[in-house]
């Protein structure tokens, strides 16, 4: 793993890790935990605040290992990627139409914070997903 490769998972991890202790403080101590207008076999919004948390723990972790086991690079930073542009794409669902019943209304400094730090995970992530591929594609690239 080349040294940029390196700075995007550890920047991307801090992201993904970022993004998933903002949706835990919301469920917890943000008023989150108690929302269920609607329910959706069996989630509903405070449980995907919660599971948010804990899938974006996961996949922080992941990104961490994988600084010392290399298969786990691509698959962790694509893992990465999904989960900061479901988060965005979520978001911003509430805040049009609605999701589950639960429609936002305003930019808190928990949805700046989170959505900012889903935006860094996506472009370092990304970034390491194309640079790791073409690695993959190149015959003569040396890891």
């Amino acid at each position: 793993m080349s040294g940029s490769q390196r700075v995007g998972v550890v920047v991307g991890a801090g992201a993904v890790l970022v993004s998933a202790y903002m949706h835990f403080y919301l469920y917890f101590w943000g008023g989150y935990r108690g929302i269920s207008p609607e329910r959706v076999a069996g989630l509903d919004i405070s449980r995907s605040f919660a599971l948010n948390a804990i899938v974006g723990l996961v996949i922080a972790e992941l990104l961490v290992l994988s600084l010392r086991y290399h298969r786990l690079t691509l698959p962790a930073a694509a893992l990465g990627v999904v989960f900061a542009l479901g988060a965005l794409g979520a978001y911003t669902l509430s805040r049009t139409s609605g999701l589950l019943g639960f429609t936002e209304s305003g930019w808190s400094t928990e949805a700046v914070i989170s959505k900012s730090a889903e935006v860094v995970a996506v472009l370092s992530l990304g970034a390491v997903l194309v640079r790791g591929f073409s690695a993959r594609r190149s015959p003569a690239a040396v890891s």
